[in-house]
Order: structure tokens, then sequence, then C-alpha cells
């Protein structure tokens, strides 16, 4: 629980901690951007994550050529290459505009990274389609990939701005060349464009060559997929209430109900992270992060113990477990659906919501009325359990 005396600035500081703690113990995927110079890298990594990070991150050269982009608050890493001129030879006279230079770089890179124990898993090739031709330097490249064993896709970039015959002649090249048509993308910045595989399919791929331990911070990552993302803080919800129920097995009086606030300071940071921390400084209209989220945390304090049915009466002013666990798990789904409708009203052009509506008295409402559900669900389960023992 959160103290109704408990200074707003401090909540707002615990809270960030434990933000900075999840971001910080999530296992980061690495996103290599390939591909000859202007082929649209850049733009398609902005497109797929739908967020604006190789343009606004904080890029760090790396090596020649190689550009890691990564975010505070952004769990995976994008390492964008320079990419080579399209009108060099493989071999090229200057090394800087060979494509043989290219892959070595290339090569260099996913070696030194494997070496590091910090792999490229996915890799993301470029071939701009209004160029209308896959060249054999591009083909080197996307073979030597396939040779190190790593995960690459084929992307026709600019889709929007060519005719549909010539993605189809260019996916027969690489298809012909042995690679899966279903490695084959396309994109678009036109969301109308007709485009079989584009990038709802490129998200769906990567997602699913991505190691286990990597696949979450992808999820959160990118601004899409809310269906994962509300699942995934459910997960997160469920894992909370029984860890907040821990150290009330035994009860403890409702003065120092402050051992299970970290627990849920701790869910509410990862609610807030899944569903893209900085995305709330603009959602949240004129209210600042700081005033927003103490909030939060005065709006279920002081009378929520009493207003979960039963519990006050009975408890007299003594936590158990199983409030414990209803207020914590009350608290996240209140959260999580608040996010869940802020960032889809968004997406679907509703115009941005003012995060501060959901917080208010209504949010309140919600935390009381889930952890109600909650705490006579666990009741039921209980009385099931009984009923076999007997």
């Amino acid at each position: 629980m959160i103290a109704d005396s408990e200074d707003t600035g401090k909540f707002a500081n615990s809270l960030n901690e434990h933000l900075e703690k999840f971001l910080n113990g999530l296992d980061r995927p690495r996103i290599l951007l390939a591909g000859a110079a202007g082929s649209g890298k850049s733009t398609l990594a902005n497109l797929v994550l739908n967020r604006e990070v190789c343009r606004t991150g904080s890029g760090k050269p790396v090596t020649r050529g190689i550009i890691e982009y990564s975010v505070p608050d952004f769990p995976v890493v994008v390492c964008d290459s320079e990419g080579y001129e399209t009108g060099a030879s493989f071999a090229g006279d200057a090394a800087g505009n060979s494509s043989q230079a290219y892959w070595s770089l290339m090569e260099s890179y996913i070696s030194g990274q494997d070496d590091l124990m910090e792999p490229v898993d996915v890799i993301w090739y470029c071939i701009s389609a209004p160029g209308s031709r896959v060249t054999d330097a591009d083909l080197r490249v996307i073979q030597g990939f396939r040779d190190l064993r790593k995960p690459v896709a084929a992307v026709l970039t600019q889709a929007d701005v060519t005719c549909e015959d010539t993605c189809q002649e260019l996916r027969k090249v690489l298809v012909g060349a042995g690679l899966d048509g279903e490695l084959v993308f396309e994109s678009s910045r036109d969301p109308f464009v007709r485009i079989d595989r584009g990038i709802p399919e490129l998200y769906e791929w990567t997602f699913n060559m991505l190691e286990e331990s990597r696949r979450e911070s992808f999820v959160i990552a990118c601004n899409r997929d809310y269906r994962r993302k509300f699942e995934l803080c459910r997960t997160y919800i469920r894992i909370a209430a029984a860890g907040a129920s821990a150290p009330a097995l035994s009860p403890i009086p409702f003065s120092d109900a402050a051992v299970i606030t970290p627990i849920q300071l701790g869910l509410m940071g990862k609610i807030l992270t899944v569903w893209n921390l900085s995305e709330f400084r603009n959602l949240a209209g004129a209210a600042t992060l700081d005033t927003v989220l103490p909030l939060v945390g005065k709006t279920v304090a002081g009378n929520l113990l009493k207003m979960i049915p039963g519990a006050g009466s009975v408890l007299g002013g003594i936590i158990n477990a199983s409030v414990a666990a209803s207020l914590t798990y009350g608290l996240g789904t209140a959260l999580n659906e608040g996010c869940h409708y802020v960032c889809q009203k968004a997406l679907n052009g509703g115009g941005l919501a003012d995060f501060r509506d959901i917080v208010g008295s209504d949010f309140a409402k919600k935390v009381f009325e889930y952890a109600g559900s909650y705490r006579r669900m666990a009741q039921g389960v209980a009385g099931e359990q009984d009923g076999r023992g007997k």
C-alpha cells in the first residue's frame, strides 16, 4: 500500500527507480539493418518499431560504418549500417564503395558481437523497390548472412512509390536465388497500399526468430501489438499479486503495510514500461509524468482497504495475504486497462486522451472492483480445494 502521507515526490522517485531497474534487467535483442546506401534502412526500422528510433535516438558509432541506436526506455538495440554504393562492383576500386568491403565489415561486426556474447539476433536486408533490381551484391551479402546462420529477411522498401508488378518481379529474383518466399517482405509508408507480406508480417517473423528471453523486450520496445502488451502485463500482474501475498501470510498491521510497496511500485513500473513510458509524457497533455504518477498512488491510498467488500470489518486494520494480493491485482489490472485505452485511442486516430482522467475517481473504483473480484475468485478456488480434500 501507499500511505496517504507519503510524499508524492518520493513516490515518483521510487517508481522511476523501479522503472530503471526493470529496463536494465531486460535481455535486449540486436537487430542489424543491412543493404545498399539509400535503401531505406532507417525508415524501415522506424516503421516496424512504430517509433522514431533511428532519427531521434542516441546513436553511438561502434565501428566504422555502423551506428547502434538505443533509447533509455527502448530495450532493443538497432544496428544501422551505412551501406554500400549500388553502382560499385562486388570487388570495387575504392574500399569504401566496395560491396565486398561492406560484407567484410558485416562479417567482422557479427563475429565480434558473437565473441562479446551480444549476438546479432536478426537481420533486415533492405532493397529499394523503386530501384527495380536485385544486384549480385545483394544476393552475395544475403547469402553471406545465411552462411553465418543468422536469420535474415529481405525487405523491398518504398513499395508505395512503385508498382506491384515490380515488387513481384524482385520477389521472383530473390526466390530464384534460393531465398524462401516467406522471408521476402515489403514496406510502405502508406497504410492503404496493398501489400501481401508487409510490416505486420515482418514484425511477427522477427518476434518468432528471437530467443524466448528476448521476445519480451521486443514487444515492449515496439509501439504496436497491443494484444501481446496487454497479455504481458497480465502475466506481471499475476506474479506480483502472488508475490504481494507472501509478506502478508502472517497478518501484519496496516501501519506496516509498506512491506508490499516495492512489489506494487515494481508492477506499476513494468506496466508503464510495456506501454512505452515516453509516450505518456505526450499523452498526458499538460500534466507531466511527475504529477500523473504520484496521483496513481494517492488515488488508491487510505480508504482502499475498507472499500474491498468485507475487508475492513473483518480485518480491523490487519492486512492478510488475500487482501494484499487483491489490492495488487486490482491496481495492476486497472492501470493496464487504462494504458491500453489511451494507446488504442491514439492509434485509432481518436486524439490524445488525458491520462489524468484514467487515474481519477473512476480509476479508484475500477481498482476496488478488480480487487474484489480477485478476492472472490481466490476464495472460490480455496473452497474447491477444501472440498476436494474432504
